[in-house]
C-alpha cells in the first residue's frame, strides 16, 4: 500500500514534462527528417519542390537576386551536376535556405530594426557540437560542395577527403559513447552520430558513384548494427541522469535535471517519495518521443536500395538569373 500511495499522478508527470519542453531540455536523437528525405531516392523531387516553393514566395526583385547569387555560387553555371542527388542535393538545399533568408531580410528589414536570426540548417540537423566535431565537419563539407559540384575531379577529391574525416570522427564518437568513458555520452552526441552516419554513408556512396559505380561496399550494415547498442547505452544513461525534486513551498522551487548542466527549476508540488517513479516515467516518455527506428530504417533502406542509389542521376537546372 505504501508504494502504491507514492505513485505520482499522470498530471504531475505531464507538468514536469512540459517544464522540460518549455526549457528546451527534451532529448533529441532522431534522424533529421529533411536530411533523410534529401538522402533518398526521392531527393531530386524534394530539392526541386523546395526550389519552386522558394521562387514562388520571393518578390520579383528578390527572386532575381536569389538566382544571381545561386549562379555565382555554382560558378556561373545554369546546371548543377548531380544537383538532385544525395549529398549534392543536401548542400543545394542548405544553400537555398540561406540565400532565400538573405534576400527576404536584406530587402524587408531596414534601419534600426533587428533582422531575424539567420537559419542554421546544420545546427538543426546535427545539434550542438559538444565534444564532437561531426557538425563542424558536415558544415565545412556542405559549404564546399557548390563550388566543386561541376568539376568532377575537384568533387572526387572533396568527397574522398571528407569521407575519411567524417569516418574517423564518427568511429571515435561511437567508441567514446558506447565502449569507453561514460562522460562522453549525451543526447547531443547520439544525435550527431545518427545524423553524421547518414551523411557519411552518402558521401561514400557519391564518391563511389563518381569513381567506381559497380562498387558493392557500403557502411549501411555497420551503421545499422550500431544503432541498437547505442540506444541501449543511451537509455541506461538517461535512467542515471534524470533526477527530480519537488517544490516544497513559496520561494522553494523544485529542480528537474535531464542531463548534466541541463536542468530547470519548477513549481510542481508532490510528495518527495514520488520522485523515483516520476524519474522513471519521464525517462520512458523521453525515449518514446525519440524515433531511433527512423535511423534504423534509413540504414536498412540504404542497404536494400544500394544499387538504385548508386544508379541515381539527377542534374538540377537553375532558373536564368535576371539582370
Amino acid at each position: 500500500m505504501g508504494n502504491q500511495a507514492c505513485n505520482p499522478s499522470p498530471n504531475t508527470v505531464d507538468c514536469l514534462y512540459d517544464a522540460a519542453s518549455h526549457a528546451g531540455l527534451l532529448p533529441d536523437l532522431s534522424l533529421d527528417a529533411s536530411l533523410a528525405s534529401l538522402l533518398s531516392l526521392n531527393s531530386s523531387r524534394v530539392v526541386e519542390q523546395q526550389y519552386a516553393a522558394l521562387q514562388s514566395r520571393l518578390a520579383p526583385q528578390q527572386r532575381a537576386a536569389f538566382n544571381r547569387d545561386l549562379h555565382t555560387a555554382f560558378g556561373g553555371n545554369a546546371m548543377v551536376s548531380y544537383g538532385g542527388v544525395g549529398v549534392v542535393a543536401l548542400a543545394v538545399s542548405v544553400l537555398f535556405e540561406v540565400l532565400a533568408h538573405h534576400q527576404t531580410t536584406t530587402s524587408g528589414h531596414r534601419g534600426l530594426e533587428r533582422p531575424p536570426t539567420p537559419p542554421d540548417p546544420i545546427a538543426r540537423m546535427f545539434g550542438p557540437n559538444g565534444r564532437s566535431e561531426v557538425g563542424s565537419i558536415a558544415s565545412e563539407f556542405l559549404k564546399q560542395v557548390p563550388g566543386a559540384a561541376n568539376d568532377r575531379d575537384q568533387m572526387v577529391a572533396l568527397l574522398e577527403s571528407y569521407e575519411a574525416k567524417l569516418r574517423f570522427e564518427l568511429m571515435d564518437l561511437y567508441e567514446s559513447m558506447v565502449f569507453l568513458e561514460r562522460g562522453a555520452l549525451s543526447s547531443a552526441g547520439v544525435k550527431q552520430w545518427v545524423n553524421g552516419a547518414a551523411l557519411h554513408l552518402h558521401i561514400f556512396l557519391h564518391w563511389k558513384r563518381l569513381t567506381d559505380p559497380a562498387a558493392a561496399e557500403s557502411f549501411s550494415l555497420d551503421y545499422l548494427r550500431g544503432v541498437d547498442p547505442l540506444v541501449k547505452t543511451y537509455s541506461e544513461y538517461l535512467h542515471r541522469t534524470v533526477r527530480e525534486t519537488p517544490a516544497s513551498g513559496p520561494g522553494l522551487s523544485g529542480l528537474l535535471v535531464v542531463e548534466p548542466l541541463r536542468n530547470v527549476s519548477h513549481e510542481v508540488r508532490h510528495r518527495a517519495c514520488e520522485s523515483a517513479a516520476i524519474q522513471r516515467a519521464l525517462v520512458e516518455r523521453f525515449l518514446s518521443d525519440q524515433d531511433p527506428q527512423r535511423g534504423k530504417d534509413f540504414f536498412q533502406s540504404s542497404q536494400d536500395r544500394h544499387d538504385a542509389l548508386m544508379a541515381q542521376r539527377g542534374d538540377l537546372r537553375l532558373s536564368i538569373a535576371s539582370h
